[in-house]
């Protein structure tokens, strides 16, 4: 009889035996099941613009995102460089103050337009010489006041709307609502903060690994100081580091979703994160990645648990998180980084006019984004093209013409901008047109950039959008995402 003990094991016994999903570009897609899981014994980590985003969301939002949180208090973790990022822009106009902010602009707006259309109305009047006319002028006086009633009405809805979903006692960190609730969710779940050795070596290797695009946070370096850029980076590797303490899979709930973070959602298969980073914290924490938007946390929760949350708040959420996907990061960070910089070029022109009312700022901002975004957008291989004397850049087929617009207004107002039609007659002369200078070129794809800026706030919101033209110089946009 052989000895089972002295016999050589099989050589294939000893291999493990591979499957289809053993490959590291290989990729599950989770089930509900997964996700509960998670809920239940997973390592819940929260970026830092879903503890932002309570302040900015309206009342319903914010008391469903607190319920869901309440839900999963028990798994929650969050990175020490979250909870330093959360405190430095808590006390930002656009984030403790962006009810009243919004409705202050969106009140001036409508003012605006008040007087615009008055001043229409009494154009009109003057140029056809009715001015005399009382019957005219009557009738024109009574359209006026009916226009006033309704703004008038409209304001109301908005301050009164603005005065239901701001926050009271923000001012004092002993009354703030927000801080008063997160604290005891929070408590405990915290992570320690890096050395100032760790700190410093973190930062540089976060810029060694955006110079060759190792995600995530890559795409932050266009817009921002490397230490800042290096924040996703810094909350990366303290995930790894409490992932491998604990050995939790993770669950990173964030709202960012640019390309640095997530694989992009095609026609056939969602969103899901890069596998660099599946692969990162497999191989060093021994521990799997998931990642879901704040939108996409509350429905499965709801689902998960039967918790009952407003399907209005998952959609307030999933409209913040808006798509990036079909621009490539140089693109998007050329866009962001010249519109950022631009304002901070036209705000110093403003600081030094001294003018409040009649402010060089406007015309100086918008000079100033063509001029970054051509010298951007040459420096990754573009070009140029002139539109009405104007100079636009031009790269891998896309034309991109900023435009500044009110905050708060849609971009859809740019259609009958003349800008706009000045593209359409280059891009797609139409038959009755016979003197037409350059030479159409019909492969150019525009991109219109609408982007909200003021000396005041900032820069606001930056938005673009891929369509198509639909006659009359009317541009309707099919697909548009927020960059900012």
């Amino acid at each position: 009889m052989k000895n089972d003990e002295s016999e050589p094991a099989d050589e294939g016994e000893n291999r493990k035996r591979r499957g289809i999903f053993d490959c590291d570009d290989a990729y599950r897609t989770p089930t509900s099941d997964d996700y509960k899981r998670l809920f239940e014994t997973g390592m819940i980590v929260v970026d830092t613009n879903v503890l932002i985003n309570l302040y900015r969301s309206n009342g319903r939002t914010r008391r469903d995102t607190f319920a869901v949180l309440r839900r999963l208090q028990n798994q929650l973790w969050v990175p020490h460089q979250v909870l330093s990022e959360f405190w430095r822009n808590r006390d930002l106009p656009s984030v403790k103050g962006h009810h009243h902010a919004k409705a202050r602009t969106a009140c001036t707006a409508l003012d605006k337009a008040s007087r615009s259309l008055s001043d229409a109305a009494d154009r009109w009047l003057k140029d056809v010489h009715l001015d005399a006319d009382d019957a005219a002028r009557k009738r024109i006086g009574g359209y006026k006041v009916s226009i006033q009633r309704s703004l008038d009405e409209m304001k109301r809805f908005i301050e009164e709307q603005a005065e239901n979903d701001a926050l009271d006692g923000t001012g004092s960190t002993q009354t703030d609502p927000v801080l008063l609730k997160l604290e005891p969710l929070l408590l405990g779940r915290i992570g320690d903060p890096f050395s100032p050795e760790d700190y410093a070596e973190a930062v540089k290797e976060a810029k060694r690994r955006a110079d060759k695009e190792v995600p995530p946070g890559y795409a932050d370096y266009d817009a921002k100081p490397d230490e800042q850029a290096a924040g996703d980076y810094i909350v990366w590797k303290q995930v790894i580091g409490e992932a491998a303490r604990n050995g939790r899979d993770v669950l990173l709930v964030t709202g960012d979703i640019k390309e640095d973070w997530w694989t992009p959602r095609t026609n056939q298969s969602p969103a899901r994160p890069r596998s660099e980073l599946q692969n990162e914290l497999r191989n060093q924490s021994g521990v799997a990645l998931f990642m879901l938007t704040p939108s996409q946390l509350l429905a499965e929760v709801s689902t998960a648990f039967k918790l009952e949350v407003d399907k209005r708040s998952v959609n307030d959420l999933a409209s913040r998180e808006g798509n990036v996907e079909i621009f490539p990061a140089p693109i998007r960070s050329a866009i962001v980084g010249s519109i950022l910089s631009a304002h901070e070029r036209a705000r110093e022109v403003h600081k030094v006019s001294g003018l409040s009312s009649r402010s060089p700022y406007g015309a100086t901002v918008i000079v100033a984004v063509r001029e970054e975004l051509n010298e951007r957008i040459a420096a990754i291989g573009g070009t140029t093209i002139s539109v009405r004397g104007a100079d636009y850049p031009v790269f891998d087929g896309f034309l991109f013409l900023p435009f500044r617009t009110p905050s708060g207004a849609p971009a859809s107002t740019l259609s009958k901008s003349p800008r706009i039609r000045a593209v359409q007659e280059l891009i797609e002369p139409s038959e009755e047109m016979f003197d037409f200078g350059d030479e159409p070129n019909r492969n150019l794809t525009p991109v219109i950039i609408s982007y909200s800026a003021t000396a005041d706030s900032g820069v606001e919101s930056i938005l673009a959008g891929l369509g198509h033209f639909a006659g009359a110089g009317k541009f309707d946009f099919h697909f548009q995402s927020r960059l900012l």
